[in-house]
């Protein structure tokens, strides 16, 4: 039986879709626009179905056949790029593009090991990123805009496979001036009274919640941030403490205050990071550019996130070790500040 389609009319009908007139994919796949039409007037002859609604000065739209066709030609398109892939990654070198999405507080930890370090390995793979939120992250693995997303493990969807590269324990971030600060430990019951700031995104503040055993009414949460070098910022400005996992290499907030990272003890505190990917059709598996990502992301994340910590345990040491010239000046510049503190209404 001959095929109803090339793969040619597919690509040209795919694009109508995506671009929203026959011009515009005639302009992303730099042909003529007579070609474009003339390859979907085919395409519909062949099929026996009228796939698209055309309007002059409206630009063109699928019906509910073309709707369809679309969806499996998507499959279809993409089997087809990567089928060509595997028999030029003969030779060993991967190739492809790969779009990576970053849970944003963990960007500045993932991406510049794998736009640096991987880029290196692999240097005919085209990287590119998008920093996004949680549900957004998934919502692009599964749409396929993502191939590989780091996030936190938390509400992903039956069709996105997941595995971890990295665990973390909770910690309290304070003022390096808190009568806590140099304590090797603290518990839930130390923090009783203490105002805290909220790193407000999920899933870092599902985190923090259930580490508290509490809710957003909770009337110890001073302020809730977006980012986390606000976070660290008001801690460091003595407007409350609050339970983070992210390392940071420096002992300073961005404005030039000490802060001090106290480990939390509390039952099954510990955070995970996970590298995601879209679930393969069955019978198949992800292609290898994908799979090499998470060999790498597993081998290399840990060390490198151990390596940001003990900068930051030389750097703490360092200014210690200058005395009053760095850090304890600081400290007696903040026990000296007074002045209400300004709270959550």
């Amino acid at each position: 039986m001959a095929l109803p389609f090339t793969l040619r009319q597919l690509e040209i009908f795919d694009a109508v879709i995506r671009t929203g007139s026959l011009s515009a994919a005639a302009r992303d796949l730099h042909t003529a626009q007579s070609s474009v039409s003339s390859a979907i007037d085919e395409l519909e002859k062949q099929v026996g179905q009228r796939l698209l609604v055309r309007r002059k000065a409206q630009g063109a739209w699928p019906t509910a056949a073309g709707r369809q066709l679309h969806r499996e030609a998507g499959i279809v398109l993409h089997t087809a790029q990567e089928a060509g892939r595997i028999l030029q990654e003969r030779d060993g070198q991967l190739r492809g593009p790969l779009t990576i999405g970053v849970y944003q507080t963990l960007a500045p930890y993932v991406l510049p090991l794998l736009l640096g370090d991987f880029a290196e390995e692999h240097p005919l793979v085209e990287l590119s990123f998008v920093e996004v939120q949680h549900a957004e992250l998934m919502a692009g693995l599964t749409s396929g805009a993502i191939d590989v997303g780091f996030t936190y493990l938390h509400e992903v969807p039956a069709e996105v496979d997941h595995q971890p590269i990295l665990e973390r324990p909770p910690y309290v971030l304070m003022p390096a001036s808190h009568p806590l600060a140099n304590r090797p430990s603290v518990t839930l019951a130390d923090l009783t009274g203490e105002k805290i700031i909220l790193l407000g995104d999920a899933p870092s503040k599902a985190n923090t919640l259930r580490d508290l055993d509490t809710t957003e009414d909770d009337e110890r949460i001073a302020w809730v941030t977006s980012s986390l070098p606000l976070t660290r910022a008001l801690v460091g400005k003595g407007l409350g403490v609050a339970i983070l996992v992210q390392p940071d290499a420096s002992p300073w907030t961005v404005d030039g205050h000490p802060v001090v990272e106290v480990p939390l003890n509390v039952k099954d505190g510990n955070v995970f990071v996970h590298i995601a990917w879209l679930k393969p059709q069955a019978r198949s598996r992800p292609p290898r550019r994908i799979t090499e990502m998470v060999t790498f992301a597993e081998a290399n994340f840990g060390p490198h996130i151990a390596r940001i910590d003990e900068g930051r345990r030389l750097r703490k040491a360092s200014d210690v070790a200058r005395g009053s010239d760095s850090w304890h000046t600081e400290l007696q510049l903040q026990r000296a500040a007074s002045g209400p503190v300004k709270e959550r209404p």
